[in-house]
């Protein structure tokens, strides 16, 4: 089995899910973007001379698509429409998006949509109604933290023509997907608690020629920000929304699907269990398809109860991927692991690994060790993944061997001539990855 290398991205990167473009508005950065050649060019130039003057262009914060200027081929003509976003300043400063189609001898606007929000924090494009052309979905950042207006846009079937949909809402998150099964997709919302109103989860239909709220569920209260959302598998037949939260300095996921025979939103584990959330953890971990086997894994972090018997090491922590059990309502357990989180990797543990030892931290991060376990102590040693700097002499790596390099480090095994469980160095070798985990 291969497992998913995430790669590293370390303190001076930021998280895909993160990262965004935004400035400081005024005049000083008003500015034309650099002179391109060829389509982008001309839909620069069809900007210049809509925006009449100084402006700025603005970057989706957020979602598959982070550039100022998006091409896509919406009507599946084989030729490209374009979307972008840019601010101008005057006495009522906007944020404008175009809508622009290939004429085939230059570039139209389609529509010109203005907000006076000044920053965009997402574009998806999804079908709702059936027509086989995406809508266009576009969120604009209010003044009000944590709160995003949701405006949708219909194509006609020649991109020559474009219609804001009569359907507002505001968002903290939202995603799109088939989550009813009728071969639609249906639009997710997620919004935070506040004082006057409760986190909730919004599914939104469409049928009769108009959107409409097919079912809602309540939403972890505490959560204070939505981390990572994404739709996928959570069982053959069931597509769900994955949804990893910040909550009081700690992380947790909730799942949501649709439940077609009580045909209402759930949220598992608030609607089946009073426990507290299992997957609360410390880590910034965040849900994915580990292995990529087309279904969502959700991360559960522990610590085993075993004494070290020294000031040296601390216990490396356990990831287990699992996945929901839709019959049962439980998490059933899945791949294991042990991270490093200061120098960015992890290690799935074999399947002889698992319940048979322990791992433990240098009190540097630098080594991290396997033992074998001998009743609640460490026992004998097993391996050894050590992280060097890069250009480290030789002479020091010399009982080493390189598992690979990446920026200023090299990563390391060495694995015990009289280890008590047994691995060889292609399964380690196989077993680790760089990742994007951090704590």
């Amino acid at each position: 089995m291969r497992f998913k290398s995430v790669l590293l991205s370390g303190a001076c990167a930021c998280s895909i899910l993160l990262c965004g473009c935004s400035a400081n508005f005024s005049g000083e950065n008003l500015l034309h973007p650099p002179k391109t050649t060829g389509n982008e060019a001309q839909i620069q130039k069809l900007i210049d001379q809509t925006a009449n003057g100084g402006y700025m262009l603005k970057y989706p914060k957020s979602g598959q698509y982070r550039s100022a200027i998006v091409t896509e081929d919406i009507t599946g003509d084989k030729k490209d429409e374009a979307i972008a976003f840019y601010r101008t300043e005057g006495s009522e400063p906007a944020t404008h998006m175009l809508i622009m189609y290939d004429s085939g001898k230059q570039w139209k606007i389609s529509y010109d949509y203005s907000t006076p929000y000044s920053d965009v924090d997402c574009v998806k494009l999804a079908d709702y109604d059936y027509d086989g052309i995406p809508e266009i979905f576009v969120g604009f950042a209010t003044l009000t933290s944590g709160v995003n207006e949701l405006a949708i846009f219909d194509v006609s079937e020649d991109g020559k023509e474009v219609t804001k949909v009569d359907f507002s809402t505001t968002y903290s998150a939202f995603t799109t997907g088939d989550y009813d099964q009728d071969a639609g997709s249906e639009i997710l919302t997620l919004s935070l608690g506040s004082a006057e109103a409760q986190a909730t989860a919004t599914l939104i239909d469409y049928d009769k020629n108009e959107l409409y709220t097919l079912s809602s569920c309540s939403m972890d209260g505490s959560v204070t920000k939505y981390e990572s959302i994404s739709s996928g598998l959570l069982d053959e037949r069931t597509m769900g929304v994955v949804v990893d939260g910040l909550s009081d300095n700690a992380y947790n996921t909730q799942v949501l699907y649709y439940n077609s025979d009580k045909k209402k939103l759930v949220n598992f584990p608030y609607t089946t269990s009073k426990k507290s959330n299992p997957t609360t953890r410390s880590y910034r971990i965040n849900s994915d398809d580990i292995d990529d086997n087309g279904f969502v894994e959700i991360p559960v972090v522990s610590d085993l109860n075993v004494d070290v018997s020294t000031d040296e090491e601390t216990i490396a922590p356990i990831i287990n991927w699992s996945t929901l059990n839709l019959k049962s309502l439980s998490l059933d357990s899945g791949i294991h692991c042990v991270t490093n989180f200061e120098y960015g990797y992890y290690f799935n543990l074999p399947s002889n690994f698992i319940g048979t030892t322990v791992s433990a931290l240098s009190k540097d991060n630098r080594e991290l060790k396997i033992y074998g376990l001998d009743g609640k102590k460490k026992g004998a040693l097993v391996m050894t993944l050590r992280v060097f700097d890069v250009g480290t002499s030789s002479d020091e790596m010399r009982s080493y061997s390189t598992i690979e390099s990446y920026n200023q480090y090299t990563y390391t095994y060495k694995i015990e001539d009289n280890a008590p469980i047994y691995i060889d160095s292609n399964t380690l070798t196989k077993n680790f990855a760089l990742s994007n985990f951090s704590a």
